[in-house]
This record gives C-alpha cells, structure tokens and sequence, in this order.
C-alpha cells in the first residue's frame, strides 16, 4: 500500500465524513451556511459535527428540511468525496440513499480498519505448531516437541505467544451436527449505527449465536444461530423482531452444519434465573407453551445442553 494510501485508513471516518461535508458545503453554498446548519444540529438535537455519521438520519431528515433542493445535491457531493478519501470507487444507485452510501463507505473503508495494523506475522515454526495441535488438541506439549523436532520449553513458550497475540485460540467444541441441532441464517437490517452496535452486544450474550458478520449492504447483518430442535430454533429467531430499530429480511432454515462441524457453544454448568440477555424464560410465552426449551443458561431451560 502506499503511504497515500496508508494515511487514508489511518483517519477516522468521522473525520473524513465532516471533512467532506464541510468541502460540499464550500463547493455549493458557502462556509456560514455550514456554520448556521451545525449549530441549528447542536442547539436542537445536541449533535456535534463529529457526531454526525452516528446520527445520519437526523443529518439527513434536516439538510432536506432547510435546505430543500439542494438537500440531495449536497448528499451526492458529500458521498463522491468521501468515497475518493477512502480509496473506494463511487458509483450512484437508483435504490441506495444517503445512508446506505455511507454505511457501504464506513464498512469497506474504515469497519475494517482494525486489520490495517501489521498482523501478527506467522512463521513456518508457527505453523508447525499449529498444524498439530489442530490434529488433535489434547497432545502434551513433549508429544508436539517430539513431532516438530523442536525442544519442550520452546513448543511451550510458542503456544503462549500465540495465545497472548490472541491468534491461537485453544478451546473445546461441540459437534452439532452429531447433536442434530438445526441452523438458520437471519439477514437483518439495522439502519443506525448506535442500535446495530448494540443489536451485537446483544446478540453476542446470546447462548445460540454461532457468528456474526456485518455487510456493506442494506442487509447489513448476518447472524447463524442453532436451535437445539426446529420449535426452539424458531423461537429465538422471533425473539429477534423485538429489537428496536431492526427488521427481520429475510430466513435461511438448514440442517445441522456441513462445515465446520463443531463450534466451541457456550456451556453453563451453574445456571441462573435470567437470561445473558437480561429475560426470565418463565415469563416467556413460549417456554411456557412449550415452544422454546429455554435458554441454556437458566435453571428452567428443558435442553440437553
């Protein structure tokens, strides 16, 4: 990459986003016209300028109101911009608004800016070690010292780096397929920044969840969960509808998993009376109609987990 190039994932996408608008607003109107709509933002909604790719719609909604016509002229500039900042090419959709350009912008080029930093390098004696202890993971580290040819101390010492640089992960999986657990894959769309982040706080406390992804499109998450039986399965998918700001597109029912086959699920061996997510599962209607085991956390929960 180019030190062009490098600067540009290096800056915040806050600051690109005002640094566009600010450029836009030179561009076709002038600068005490962005002076007077930021602080119309500030006195009433308590938005600040850096706060405003958090808060789009407001942004939006007001630049139409006060600005008119010229609301969308605005929206286009400041969309071609900041897709230049980013190194992203431009290209305008009939169907895409404001906010769907900058959230596509914010996931392709600032979400991922977390893998920007130099990664953690992995020699061919990393790998070695790896390699075998994915062959099976209950081997002593003089059985891997045996099969490496390196010594027991450095077997030791690799495996405790590579956990610290949290690139090994060394934990027990279940084999759902073996299980007959059932699977789904839920497209939702979560137009706000602040309700998606906590839509996967939510979402990530909860026992069934397998991954979660986050595409640069209007289904903008995606989210695998199993069911220990269809019933079950289809209750937690429905639970999911009362998360506020977030709609439920669409639902991928399948079988157990192909590949991979066992997920490290988290396992309660001292159950609670509430949920991670914060619920009672004897005040759910259907637990007590028989339509959902239970969370595996909670002392009522009736699965095999």
């Amino acid at each position: 990459m180019s030190s062009r190039g490098a600067s540009k994932h290096k800056r915040s996408f806050d600051s690109l986003l005002a640094e566009s608008i600010n450029e836009s607003f030179a561009i076709l109107l002038d600068a005490s016209a962005l002076k007077s709509f930021l602080s119309y933002l500030q006195m009433n909604h308590k938005i600040q300028e850096k706060e405003i790719g958090q808060n789009l719609d407001v942004f939006s909604s007001e630049l139409e109101r006060l600005f008119g016509v010229n609301a969308s002229k605005i929206e286009r500039l400041v969309v071609a911009l900041l897709f230049s900042k980013l190194g992203l090419g431009y290209e305008e959709k009939d169907e895409f608004r404001f906010e769907d350009y900058l959230r596509t912008a914010r996931a392709r080029g600032v979400v991922h800016n977390d893998f920007q930093k130099a990664p953690p390098v992995l020699g061919e004696r990393d790998l070695r070690i790896v390699h075998s202890l994915g062959e099976d993971a209950r081997k002593s580290v003089t059985q891997m010292a045996k099969e490496t040819g390196f010594s027991r101390p450095t077997v030791t010492s690799m495996i405790d780096r590579l956990v610290k640089q949290n690139v090994l992960h060394i934990k027990a999986g279940l084999n759902i397929r073996e299980l007959g657990f059932p699977t789904a894959c839920i497209a939702l769309e979560c137009k706000l920044m602040d309700q998606r982040k906590e839509l996967v706080r939510s979402l990530a406390r909860c026992p069934r969840i397998l991954m979660i992804l986050e595409p640069s499109e209007k289904v903008n998450m995606l989210v695998f969960l199993y069911g220990e039986d269809q019933v079950t399965l289809k209750s937690t998918i429905e639970s999911f509808r009362h998360f506020s700001g977030v709609s439920l597109v669409d639902i991928y029912h399948s079988g157990p998993p192909q590949v991979p086959a066992s997920f490290n699920l988290p396992i309660f061996v001292e159950k609670g009376y509430t949920t991670p997510c914060g619920r009672a599962c004897v005040d759910c209607v259907n637990y007590r109609t028989n339509e959902c085991m239970g969370c595996p956390a909670v002392r009522e929960y009736r699965g095999p987990l």
